[in-house]
């Protein structure tokens, strides 16, 4: 692959699982995590980060090749291999250790990243859904997650789907319509996002911010960032191993244990697992992945 069909899609994606590994370090070991804007810490951009850049290649790929079964293959296979290999390895590492969970750690699950997976899958199916039922299904999209977003208000935990379906439903626009990737649109999402938490509505604010800055360096090619891509796209293996990698190093070392040395120890096994889990689990599991040859079933 030369340099040219590169992008920087994979590096951003890096910097932001490294974004949540950075912050669940924070409080993993009882500190406070630092915040950004807002109540919004690092590791919250991180997944909003995740989300935009979700929406726009899963839109992608569907506008490439809008057929239900060959669809839902690609995501499963993105995501679920790796997650059945990890969830037992790692309860049988903590058993190996001799620990029964981490109940004297200041957080107490044994994986505590997960909980945006079913957000993910279900932002799928929703872009899924609107794409049967449309051909504009980045439009149909956007309007069913704005609309719950903007009758349902921001206060329960119900919103999180509406909330991180504005991100990725921004992705899948961005994806759809060329047009609003143009200079003058970015540079009006940037100002009504800069207005909205400028009065305290930061949560919509970041949603005109993040998505269009992340599709436009996404798709810049950067030497240094697109030369990320050579080594793999590791970014969900530290989503899926750094907390309990963390967890472990807290119980074995002691929540007293300075974060930088916490650090030091996280950051090297986190990215050993992910190398790993890229080269023998995820990369291989897409080599399944059907393609258009395999058949031309209408929708």
């Amino acid at each position: 692959m030369n340099s040219a069909s590169r992008n920087n899609f994979d590096a951003l994606r890096l910097i932001g699982a490294f974004l949540v590994l950075i912050s669940h370090q924070f409080a993993l070991s009882g500190r406070w995590e630092p915040r950004f804007v807002g109540d919004h810490s690092f590791g919250n951009l991180g997944v909003l980060i995740f989300f935009s850049i979700s929406g726009y290649l899963v839109t992608s790929s569907w506008l490439k090749d809008p057929n239900i079964l060959r669809f839902a293959a690609r995501r499963t296979l993105r995501v679920v291999p790796a997650l059945c290999v990890s969830m037992p390895l790692t309860w049988a590492v903590i058993a190996t250790l001799g620990l029964t969970g981490f109940p004297d750690n200041p957080r107490h699950l044994t994986n505590g990243s997960l909980w945006t997976i079913k957000y993910e899958v279900g932002c799928y199916a929703l872009l899924l859904v609107a794409g049967v039922a449309t051909r504009r299904s980045s439009i149909v999209l956007a309007a069913g997650i704005s609309g719950y977003f903007a009758l349902s208000g921001l206060q329960s935990s119900e919103t999180i789907l509406a909330y991180f379906g504005l991100f990725f439903v921004a992705g899948s626009l961005l994806r759809a319509y060329p047009y609003l990737r143009t200079h003058l649109p970015t540079l009006l999402f940037l100002v009504m996002g800069y207005a909205l938490i400028h009065v305290h509505q930061t949560k919509l604010g970041l949603a005109f911010v993040v998505p269009p800055l992340t599709i436009a360096i996404g798709l810049r090619s950067w030497p240094g960032l697109r030369d990320i891509s050579k080594v793999g796209d590791l970014s969900y293996g530290i989503y899926i191993y750094a907390w309990p990698v963390q967890q472990i190093g807290v119980a074995l070392m002691g929540r007293r244990t300075s974060y930088l040395e916490l650090l030091s120890i996280s950051v090297p096994v986190t990215l050993a697992l992910a190398t790993a889990s890229w080269h023998f689990v995820e990369k291989k599991a897409l080599r399944f992945k059907p393609s258009q040859r395999c058949g031309n079933a209408a929708l």
